[in-house]
């Protein structure tokens, strides 16, 4: 019977070693889960901020693209209207000249 009682002694003791180290490799995983969220949190970080660097001059580099093609656009337009209000206004500026060169102004 002493051994009996001796066996369950030494399986309760066991046992409560057991739960120890588990309670122990538990901490130990729960500690490295920290640390290694805390690492991947700061890589993220640092990855989130370079990729919005990276779209921001993207952007930029799109929208000044963008604007000096409209740019371009709007300038030949003007030139083309300025060129066809110069080639109208010759022939009244003649009018003038004429009408000036000849009295009847």
């Amino acid at each position: 019977m002493q051994e009996i009682i001796n066996s369950i002694n030494e399986a309760e003791a066991k046992a409560a070693e057991i739960k120890a180290q588990a309670i122990k490799k538990a901490a130990e995983i729960a500690e490295n889960a920290e640390e290694r969220s805390a690492e991947i949190s700061k890589l993220s970080e640092t990855e989130l901020k370079a990729y919005r660097e990276k779209s921001v001059k993207e952007a930029e580099a799109e929208a000044q693209k963008r604007y000096d093609s409209e740019i371009a656009i709007k300038r030949a337009e003007a030139a083309q209207y300025a060129a066809e209000r110069l080639n109208n206004a010759d022939k009244f500026i003649g009018d003038i000249v004429r009408r000036i060169t000849r009295g009847s102004c």
